[in-house]
């Protein structure tokens, strides 16, 4: 049975600009640090650029640290050649998103290559990944990081892809052949429309899948203010 809704169609995205609400990086973002709060582990974003999805993950987990002192702190690894892309990718030429290297109070930058700056080394002061988010567009650098964060995922790790499917689903590809060869079982979490990545005419897809392991998981609970307000609206 198909279902075509949950994909998009070539063509479409003039039509729909301006006329639906996609939740934005940001709403996804915090979402996907919402469910990682109770997992162990660190964060890890592939592709940075100037930093604008970093801030909003050090913001969140800021938040945590506010309302619940007793969670266990995750330290951010932010990942990117700073270069910009090494190839072409749908109509975004190589050499887009070269930047300087932001600045990102209380984040470690992880400067170069995937192939280059994914070493045993840097794995080694991970440990454990609660949170990878996916942001390097291609199907070599996703497969890439895909392959050096594996070790590093427990049952319950969130894997988070901010260009899953659209008009080059590069980072689907190389997600089913990772699922394929290395047999992680993952759950589907969550599927996010959004504005075309690569300034096609087609909108994309997020995805946000978690890691099946073999302990039990209880969601996260609401941070103090959200119990209290909830708390207070249930008496009227």
């Amino acid at each position: 049975m198909d279902y075509p809704w949950l994909t998009a169609t070539p063509g479409e995205w003039p039509r729909l600009r301006g006329r639906v609400t996609y939740p934005s990086r940001a709403s996804v973002l915090e979402f996907a640090v919402h469910l990682a709060r109770p997992v162990p582990g660190h964060v890890v974003e592939f592709g940075v650029w100037q930093g604008a999805s970093t801030r909003v993950i050090r913001d969140e987990l800021a938040r945590t640290r506010v309302w619940s002192p007793t969670q266990p702190r995750k330290r951010i690894y932010a990942c990117d050649s700073f270069e910009g892309l090494p190839e072409n990718y749908e109509h975004l030429a190589a050499g887009t998103f070269a930047t300087a290297v932001p600045r990102l109070r209380g984040v470690r930058i992880v400067k170069g290559f995937f192939q280059d700056s994914l070493t045993p080394a840097l794995a080694a002061e991970v440990g454990q990944v609660s949170l990878a988010h996916f942001d390097a567009d291609l199907h070599s650098a996703t497969e890439t990081a895909l392959n050096w964060v594996t070790p590093l995922l427990r049952g319950g790790s969130l894997l988070l892809f901010d260009e899953f499917d659209g008009e080059d689903p590069a980072e689907a590809r190389a997600f089913a052949e990772w699922s394929e060869r290395t047999q992680v079982e993952t759950a589907l979490i969550a599927w996010f429309g959004r504005e075309p990545s690569g300034k096609g005419a087609m909108s994309d897809r997020r995805a946000l899948f978690q890691v099946i392991g073999d302990e039990r998981r209880t969601g996260p609970r609401a941070l103090f203010p959200t119990r209290v307000r909830r708390k207070l609206a249930s008496r009227w």
